[in-house]
């Protein structure tokens, strides 16, 4: 499963190169300041929009602040994951890293947040509660598959099971985008980085 996303059309680009240069307004804004002294119009006169456009696009000052809604992979590719038959784990992996590589991510923007994030531990509790309905709806995609795969599993154990591999999925991103910041070049390189993941995983469940 690659992690290939579908190329975004001009005026997607156009919209995502403004929502950036608002984020990298905002962020820079609270990192020096800190977030309770930013305000929106603060933000707007850094990034050279207007209060109703920043408002359209982000709701909130904390809008800028934590990004965009979790991003859903397209269905293609969840259709492709409920069917495969590879590593259960290993193809959710790769089946978030597509929905996240849809959003095409920068890294500046990446690197600020997650700054910003320790700084400011309540906003991070923020985009934690905001990621709880995200990742509930994954559970669920590897119930089916597992209902797909295993029919005769009973209902309670394939829930409980498909808990388990999305907590881990989820709980391997930190390192694996943390390597994404430091080391990749490329989008590809990140399988490399699932990969490794996995091989410490393993080897920590079975010293």
């Amino acid at each position: 499963m690659p992690t290939a996303a579908p190329v975004l059309g001009l005026r997607e680009r156009n919209r995502l190169r403004r929502t950036r240069r608002v984020e990298r307004a905002a962020l820079t804004l609270a990192l020096e300041l800190g977030v309770d002294n930013v305000t929106v119009d603060m933000i707007c006169e850094a990034s050279d929009i207007s209060p109703r456009t920043y408002f359209n696009y982000f709701g909130t000052k904390e809008g800028a602040l934590i990004g965009p809604e979790p991003s859903v992979p397209d269905e293609a590719f969840v259709d492709e994951f409920v069917q495969a038959r590879g590593p259960l784990v290993e193809d959710l992996m790769l089946l978030i890293a597509r929905g996240f590589f849809a959003t095409e991510p920068d890294r500046d923007v990446f690197t600020m947040r997650r700054e910003l994030y320790a700084k400011e531990p309540s906003l991070q509790a923020v985009q934690v509660a905001r990621m709880a309905g995200k990742r509930q709806a994954t559970a669920e995609l590897v119930r089916r598959r597992l209902a797909s795969q295993h029919p005769d599993m009973p209902e309670t154990e394939a829930r409980d099971e498909a808990q388990l591999v999305m907590s881990v999925a989820f709980g391997a991103f930190p390192v694996i985008s943390r390597l994404w910041i430091e080391r990749s070049g490329e989008e590809a390189e990140v399988e490399t980085y699932i990969h490794a993941a996995i091989a410490r995983i393993r080897r920590i469940v079975s010293p």
